[in-house]
């Protein structure tokens, strides 16, 4: 099948049209391969016409990861576009699965991949709540006691216990140490025995803002009390 054919006539169409009522603009030339925003790179298509035209690129360039990325997302509904537009069939989306999961699976990543990744899932991790940290870590909790895998194996235990063997260990991290509270300007409010409290109290992840990940917890600004 002449992929490249069927994808030129679908643009070509949409060039010579002008939609009416739900629209989406497409790349003609997908930025991860050097197109741009400009007006001739452009392309307004339905919602049908878009998504098909993501196919027909991952067939046309099947060893281009960034596009299959970008279908998949499509597939499950966390592309930018907010309308419930993609609707997929059993067997597509199956497929699509089948090939995304296919083309991570041994992939490395770079350094600065990694990292970039790290400091993006750091920077959605400490823009939510305290509550929303709080109902995450208790649903990790009962997936894992459902699937069994809270408990660790024997061997990785031993591996443990030799690896600790001969270290000085230390539990004195912060946790209990005292815990000073002030307003955005620096007025003095309470002081508070431990972290834990702090936090119930505030709502807030007073640990995070401790060691820099948050300007702020709660509203509030929170120092250690020296000794």
């Amino acid at each position: 099948m002449d992929y490249q054919n069927i994808y030129s006539q679908i643009i070509e169409r949409a060039k010579n049209h002008q939609l009416e009522g739900y629209k989406e603009k497409h790349h003609i030339i997908p930025k991860c391969m050097g197109g741009t925003d400009e007006k001739e790179n452009i392309a307004e298509l339905t919602a049908k016409e878009h998504f098909l035209c993501h196919m027909l690129l991952c067939e046309i360039y099947p060893k281009e990861y960034k596009l299959r990325h970008a279908l998949f997302l499509m597939a499950i509904g966390k592309q930018k576009v907010k309308e419930n537009t993609y609707v997929i069939g059993s067997r597509v989306y199956e497929r699509l699965r089948k090939e995304y999961s296919q083309m991570l699976t041994g992939k490395k990543h770079s350094e600065e991949t990694c990292i970039k990744k790290s400091n993006k899932m750091k920077e959605i991790w400490d823009s939510k709540s305290y509550e929303e940290k709080q109902l995450i870590s208790s649903k990790r909790q009962k997936t894992k006691l459902k699937n069994g895998t809270n408990k660790i194996s024997k061997t990785t235990a031993e591996n443990i216990s030799k690896s600790l063997q001969g270290r000085k260990i230390t539990w004195d991290r912060g946790v209990n140490k005292k815990i000073l509270q002030f307003d955005l300007k620096g007025n003095f409010i309470k002081e508070w025995d431990s972290i834990a409290e702090a936090s119930r109290s505030v709502k807030g992840d007073v640990g995070s803002h401790l060691t820099g990940r948050q300007k702020t917890a709660g509203g509030y600004i929170w120092k250690y009390k020296e000794n």
